[in-house]
């Protein structure tokens, strides 16, 4: 079994070490803090110029949860059938009152985007339960999920991550995301059977600009960012040793 890799990036920078490390994918967002939200398509276009592997991209209006308001919606959909008209990949995903998968949002994004992959997100981990939104999922065509087994780290939903992967068959594909590492990916696979993995690889570098603060928040947001190469490298170098690529 060959294991797929795929880096969560925020810049150009982070595409392009993801892809000379070799990695098979990259996802693109920003604000990693709160888990993500849509990027520029400015940004998007920028990524998919700067590398040849394939770019997905994150759709989700807000850090505010999975339960969108109209007004999110609008956006939500605006910005699939956007990035949607250029066939990428897209990532994305929302939940109901109850928690339940909104199945709606999903089925709106596959009109507005048909000829795009279609990836629900890990909005299924604040779900009631990932083996219904999977059920939602296989219903709808839906390509791909992106999930911890509903724990904080995968390696803590390895249990419900193996029922996923079984009940997924070849149908969909599960990805693995939440806390890999070169440390855990190998243990990872090989309890949950997952094909693929996806992790943030980003270091923060403090800055030292005695500028003017540009937020009034009492938060610090005086940094910069840059590629964690050694922690993509050796989530693929744990891998290959162990036969997985």
């Amino acid at each position: 079994m060959r294991v797929a890799v795929e880096v969560c990036v925020t810049s150009v920078a982070e595409a392009q070490a993801a892809e000379q490390a070799g990695a098979d994918t990259v996802e693109v967002c920003t604000w990693l803090a709160c888990g993500g939200v849509t990027p520029s398509s400015g940004l998007v276009d920028a990524v998919r110029s700067a590398v040849r592997i394939p770019v997905r991209v994150l759709v989700r209006p807000t850090p505010a949860g999975f339960v969108y308001t109209p007004d999110a919606l609008h956006a939500l959909f605006l910005d699939a059938e956007i990035f949607g008209g250029g066939a990428i990949g897209l990532v994305t995903g929302g939940l109901l009152h109850g928690g339940q998968m909104d199945r709606d949002l999903m089925r709106t994004v596959k009109q507005l985007a048909p000829e795009s992959e279609i990836t629900f997100h890990r909005a299924m981990d604040h779900s009631i339960s990932p083996l219904e939104v999977l059920e939602g999922c296989l219903s709808l065509g839906i390509d791909r999920v992106l999930t911890s087994g509903g724990a904080q780290r995968a390696v803590e939903g390895c249990a419900t991550l193996r029922r996923l992967v079984e009940a997924a068959g070849e149908n969909c594909l599960v990805a693995a995301a939440g806390g890999i590492s070169p440390k855990n990916v190998v243990d990872l696979v090989q309890r949950t059977g997952v094909r693929e993995v996806h992790f943030a690889a980003q270091q923060v570098v403090p800055s030292t600009s005695s500028k003017i603060a540009l937020t009034s928040s009492s938060v610090p947001a005086d940094f910069d960012t840059q590629p964690d190469v050694a922690k993509i490298q050796g989530v693929l170098d744990a891998l290959t040793k162990a036969g997985l690529r």
